[in-house]
């Protein structure tokens, strides 16, 4: 008697359990991604970036805002590009969709933060780290909102040049990470840089590790507020006041200016020095929650009825979670003000993490600490992060693997996007 039905049927039964566990755990499957939650981001944007558009174009007059949206709304779709698998044996085809990669889409941050926490945590130094806070006065924040990039760039310039006069004088060069937020957890803006910096670094030479477990508090608050009213000024000099609409021209007179350094002057700045860290990851995961992803997670949205959004969040002097419901409208308005400028680099290197120095550097340091500079380049080319590797891991099946003659799928065509998919 043959045995074939049998082996038929079989196929098919594990066909049918494959397609059960992927509809389970995966709601949607997209190239180079894992697709998490309920899309209610997407969703909220769907349904009025189109009439915020019509009647809100004084905040979306920066390009990368209608750049990122309109790559978000048809992420995972065919309009992005796709790429086409086939069967050798059956001719079954599956056509996996791009994604689009923007750091406003809730799908490809988490994929994205996944090999960025992954990648960074692998190359980091094996030492202890300090997670520092620089916030500038909330006078200021109507000159980032406006300035954006050029201020922007002074803060990163300031904050390095104040961790410098402090491991200066005391003879080592640190390796460090500062990456710029621009929202608290209300979604209001709110400047201010993390820094992840080892507690000490390379000597002079480049020979030894140099210890050094203290930061000086009061030292740092003030060498960050003269350095930031300096540059500051900088940036008020160059500014031509005519190009400014009328307004806004009242922050750029000389005596509004003068008024606002004098309140700044006789105040504390704040400068948050946390806990020494055993290692880098557990502030690289906190920081990357919130550098690869929309300025609010999935998660924290808890109701969206078709015209308001209820989200919950939770400051950091705040006892219990508070939740805040506001017009759909209002919601997108508070949020396309943290969607960065094309190009802006919010994560930046400095000391022997630097781009130009790490090359040379780093695999001094690991040697100087004892560890397999080699080994760890190793693992780079091994990130468990990718699509494929990710559902296999979640699914315990390959999801280029045809489900039903159990042969690898072959990828027969690659379809990309055209410029129309970005508005």
């Amino acid at each position: 008697m043959s045995r074939e039905p049998v082996v038929v049927r079989h196929a098919l039964l594990l066909s049918l359990i494959h397609y059960e566990l992927v509809l389970y755990y995966l709601p949607c499957l997209t190239d180079m991604q894992l697709v998490r939650g309920k899309k209610l981001l997407k969703q909220i944007f769907s349904d009025h970036y189109e009439t915020f558009e019509q009647f809100h174009q004084k905040q979306i007059t920066r390009s990368g805002i209608p750049i990122n949206i309109h790559k978000m709304l048809k992420c995972g779709t065919e309009d992005m590009g796709f790429h086409l698998y086939q069967c050798p044996n059956c001719r079954y085809e599956k056509t996996v969709a791009h994604t689009c990669k923007s750091r406003f889409c809730s799908s490809c941050g988490v994929r994205q933060t996944d090999i960025w926490i992954e990648r960074y945590t692998t190359l980091f130094a094996d030492c202890e780290y300090q997670h520092v806070i620089f916030s500038p006065p909330h006078e200021f924040l109507d000159y980032f909102r406006i300035g954006r990039s050029s201020y922007f760039n002074a803060l990163y310039a300031v904050v390095n040049q104040s961790l410098s006069d402090w491991y200066s004088l005391k003879g080592y060069f640190p390796g460090t990470m500062l990456v710029m937020h621009t929202f608290g957890r209300d979604l209001k803006w709110h400047v201010h840089i993390h820094v992840l910096i080892t507690c000490g670094g390379l000597n002079r030479f480049h020979t030894k590790w140099v210890a050094c477990n203290y930061l000086p508090h009061l030292l740092l608050k003030d060498r960050f507020k003269k350095h930031f009213i300096e540059a500051i000024q900088l940036l008020w000099d160059k500014e031509k006041i005519e190009n400014r609409a009328q307004p806004l021209q009242v922050l750029f007179t000389h005596p509004y200016q003068q008024k606002i350094i004098k309140e700044v002057t006789g105040k504390t700045w704040y400068v948050n020095i946390g806990e020494r860290l055993k290692d880098a990851k557990r502030v690289v995961r906190y920081i990357g929650r919130y550098t690869k992803r929309p300025a609010i997670a999935e998660s924290k949205i808890l109701a969206y009825d078709g015209k308001t959004v209820t989200f919950t969040y939770k400051e950091h002097r705040m006892t219990k979670a508070a939740t805040l419901t506001l017009p759909a409208l209002d919601f997108i308005k508070r949020l396309i003000v943290h969607i960065p400028d094309l190009n802006f680099r919010i994560i930046r290197y400095g000391g022997f993490y630097s781009n130009r120095l790490r090359g040379k550097l780093l695999p001094k340091v690991f040697a100087i600490r004892s560890q397999d500079y080699s080994k760890a380049k190793g693992k780079l080319l091994h990130l468990s992060s990718w699509w494929r590797k990710r559902i296999e891991r979640l699914t315990r099946l390959d999801p280029l693997i045809c489900s039903v003659c159990f042969l690898p799928l072959e990828l027969i065509s690659v379809v990309y996007s055209t410029g129309n998919v970005y508005g």
